[in-house]
């Protein structure tokens, strides 16, 4: 009897190891956001607005399985971080916002323009080894005068790559032989879903006035923020230019990064007069209109952005006289040529032809317009010497040459319109 007694407990035991072993570990994490980190660039409707939260938006949890060896589960409930980020929308887009107890009482407000009702869809997630991808979905529902009005559905989107071979310790740590997967941990993977939100709420706020049925019943919006008068800049003083590249996030795209950064380079090195404010310094800034989902993705979209009355003035409030908008590439040919590795070392040599190419476009942030035009290419060759010991690379910088031409005439064509304004001032002056 005191074996059987034994044999029980041991098999109970066994049985609670091997549960714990096959049960996949769920990580919670409060799912809170900053909500002073954006000052949103939007104009405001002059009207009030009732918004009502359902009795379950609280209750909104969803779970995110990983798809590597870990089997990590993920919770996640975006209700808090969502009444965070739609307070700061509500109350930059009307100019009164309502918190109602029942959706009824909205209806009772007469003077309430109409009652909107948020709901959390969905919180799709991809995640494998090299990616952390997580997408929030809302449903919007708007009543007015008793009725139902309107339905509309906003999506917002983040993600964060790793190439294969770190580890989620930091950049540039290598992962070990015994270590075949990156490990997402419950921070990461929060940081990505707050992302997501954000994304979301930018996609509310650029789209919102093209919502006709909601924006009929709104008086015309207006801009409330003053603009900062400047007086005409001397020709020696620095002229203000925003850099926007093609892609959202340029840290995940590295040639794309290292252009920029070039460009920067070439600016100080030559003294150049110019001021630049890189594109994350402005994403931010311009929020929501450099997010994820609104990035522009030509330059009618990014003309369309920049003659809004709401970011206009908050460019020039930022002191921002022109919009660079660039793009470029380098192109380069396999390596071939007379090459042998031998018993008494390396021999010969092998060539590549590269081309490097450099577009940019200045907007003027006065009237949106695209102003001029520069473009520049530089072909060059690069070059593996087989010496004695070890091949020695020779690269050519065809980047740098490109960066360095389009600066200098980005700086040239602004100074000779700097002085041209200033000669013209001058003249009406006297008259």
């Amino acid at each position: 009897m005191h074996e059987l007694r034994n044999l029980a407990s041991l098999a109970i035991v066994f049985c609670l190891i091997a549960q714990t072993g096959c049960t996949p570990a769920v990580q919670t994490t409060p799912m809170e956001i900053d909500r002073v980190r954006y000052d949103p660039a939007v104009a405001r409707f002059p009207a009030s607005v009732g918004v009502y939260f359902p009795d379950d938006f609280f209750d909104n949890n969803f779970y995110h399985t990983t798809a590597d060896d870990y089997q990590l589960i993920f919770h996640n409930n975006p209700a808090a971080a969502t009444r965070q980020a739609l307070d700061l929308a509500f109350t930059e887009a009307f100019a009164e916002v309502r918190y109602l107890d029942t959706l009824q009482q909205g209806f009772a407000e007469e003077d309430l323009a109409f009652v909107v009702v948020p709901n959390i869809v969905s919180m799709p997630s991809h995640l494998d080894p090299q990616i952390i991808a997580v997408g929030v979905v809302y449903q919007f529902e708007f009543f007015a005068e008793g009725k139902h009005l309107y339905s509309w559905q906003v999506a917002g989107l983040d993600y964060a790559k790793q190439a294969v071979g770190q580890s989620s310790q930091g950049p540039g740590r290598s992962l070990g032989q015994g270590d075949l997967h990156r490990k997402i941990t419950a921070a990461e993977f929060d940081a990505v879903a707050r992302g997501a939100v954000w994304d979301a709420i930018s996609v509310l706020l650029a789209g919102f006035d093209q919502q006709r049925l909601l924006t009929g019943r709104l008086p015309v919006p207006e801009v409330t923020k003053s603009v900062v008068n400047k007086s005409l800049p001397d020709v020696g003083d620095p002229v203000t230019l925003a850099m926007i590249g093609p892609v959202y996030d340029q840290d995940q795209d590295p040639a794309k990064k290292r252009l920029e950064r070039c460009m920067l380079e070439k600016i100080q090195e030559n003294q150049l007069s110019l001021q630049p404010m890189v594109q994350g310094d402005l994403r931010d800034r311009l929020f929501p209109w450099l997010s994820r989902s609104n990035y522009p993705r030509g330059l009618n979209e990014l003309e369309s952005i920049i003659r809004a009355p709401a970011v206009r003035e908050r460019l020039q409030e930022l002191g921002i006289d022109y919009v660079l908008s660039w793009d470029g590439e380098t192109n380069q040919a396999q390596f071939t040529g007379p090459f042998y590795v031998t018993a008494y070392g390396v021999v010969g040599y092998e060539s590549a032809d590269k081309v490097s190419s450099l577009r940019a476009d200045l907007l003027a942030v006065e009237d949106g317009r695209i102003v001029t035009s520069f473009e520049s290419t530089r072909e060059g060759t690069d070059t593996v010497l087989g010496l004695i010991l070890v091949p020695v690379p020779i690269q050519e910088d065809t980047e740098e040459a490109v960066c360095e031409e389009i600066t200098r005439e980005i700086d040239g064509f602004l100074q000779t319109v700097r002085a041209a304004n200033q000669v013209t001032v001058g003249n009406l002056t006297q008259e």
